[in-house]
């Protein structure tokens, strides 16, 4: 009788919040399901914002639209402990969910290792090296050689890499030096619209849209403020700007609706799903302005990564005009299927020019939409199953 394939999944948040490091950790999850037999999976996560109900499973299911089995365990660990001491005690608790597994693949911006058979890293961006990035060993030269010796097991202990970007890989292969052969870009599974079509085109309405989480990095209030400051360049056309609110990000979702205020702006936050969709299927245009004064350089972490906005208004046809910075290069192909910028008077340039040649902006947006299916779902499961079965993550034997 074969016995059960131990894998397990490490992802803090994934019961707690809904985003794109969580749906991509849950697709990967509803992977396995699909493609291997007799698999033990357990998903690794931490016990706080109401995490550890019954339904859990459930839950992913209705936040991701996927279909994972209630036979799926959840693992779930105490919160992590403050001082270096609870610090140690919390990541050795984690380190032991890794014990006697096959596959271990930890979903979280960190520089933990494990002790699986095979260990797999999900890098959405890599983590410096301690001595770098660590309140605990940065400037403290007496304690460089323990830093090095964890960063000497966080690197050896991986079997593969898994960068969610061309950009992330880079990275990763600046901070750690990683060999190619455990190196593999898995880009995120982006929601498309399938209603979408050329024939709808003329249903587009004169909306410039923005979708982005409230928060001082992604630069919604600069985009505003250049907006409202021209406004008479865009005239007949409305600015949208739409995404998650929490309370942390009130200030700054405040300072972006006063400087709205009396002008073709729309502030629109915690949309639901269908009408957060309604507004990508109107708009004509997408914004995005992540990383406008940062030196991508000398701090990568402050640009983005990839761009699932960006993908998600490709995918509804409206032509994306976005920094030109990070991620986004892979995503948006200048002149081709949407336009890059450097500074805010190039954004005005080009979203003039969009805005006076409606020909122009249908042309770009057929090819967006032809773009974003490199990011849809099946692209996805098909890329990951290349990834597995090269590397041999799982045996064949399990497979289904």
């Amino acid at each position: 009788m074969q016995r059960k394939h131990i894998v397990r999944v490490f992802i803090p948040g994934i019961f707690a919040y809904i985003g794109g490091a969580e749906k991509y950790t849950a697709t990967i999850v509803q992977y396995l399901v699909n493609a291997y037999r007799n698999l033990d999976i357990g998903i690794v996560s931490y016990r706080h914002n109401g995490a550890g109900k019954a339904n859990d499973i459930a839950i992913l299911n209705e936040n991701y639209d996927l279909a994972l089995p209630p036979a799926i365990k959840t693992i779930l660990l105490d919160d992590e402990g403050k001082g270096i001491w609870g610090r140690f005690i919390a990541h050795q608790r984690l380190r032991n969910t890794s014990h006697n597994v096959d596959l271990y693949m930890n979903c979280f911006h960190n520089v933990q290792f494990f002790k699986a058979a095979k260990n797999v890293h999900i890098v959405h961006f890599p983590a410096q090296r301690r001595v770098l990035g660590s309140p605990t060993f940065g400037g403290k030269p007496l304690l460089k050689p323990l830093a090095d010796a964890l960063d000497g097991k966080y690197k050896d202990c991986y079997d593969l890499f898994i960068c969610n970007s061309r950009f992330s890989e880079s990275w990763l292969q600046e901070y750690w030096g990683i060999e190619p052969e455990r190196r593999a870009v898995l880009y995120p599974p982006v929601a498309h619209d399938a209603t979408w079509s050329p024939d709808l085109y003329d249903q587009k309405k004169n909306i410039i849209l923005l979708v982005s989480r409230f928060d001082p990095r992604k630069n919604m209030l600069e985009a505003v403020e250049y907006f409202v400051t021209n406004e008479n360049r865009f005239s007949a056309w409305r600015l949208v700007v739409a995404g998650s609110c929490s309370d942390n990000d009130k200030e700054y979702y405040n300072r972006v609706a006063l400087a709205s205020r009396g002008h073709r702006v729309d502030i629109r936050p915690n949309l639901p799903k269908p009408e957060l969709d309604e507004l990508y299927q109107g708009a004509s245009i997408f914004w995005h302005a992540m990383g406008l004064a940062t030196d991508e350089n000398s701090c990568p972490i402050e640009v983005e990564h990839f761009g699932i906005t960006t993908v998600e208004a490709m995918s509804a046809g409206a032509v994306p005009v976005v920094i030109d910075k990070g991620g986004q290069r892979e995503v948006v192909d200048d002149g081709i299927n949407g336009f890059r910028w450097r500074t805010l008077d190039e954004l005005g340039n080009v979203t003039q020019k969009l805005i006076a040649d409606p020909a122009l902006r249908r042309a770009l947006a057929v090819s967006a939409v032809e773009k974003s299916n490199t990011y849809s779902l099946e692209a996805f499961y098909h890329a990951i199953d290349a990834i597995f079965m090269e590397h041999r993550l799982i045996p064949e034997e399990y497979r289904k």
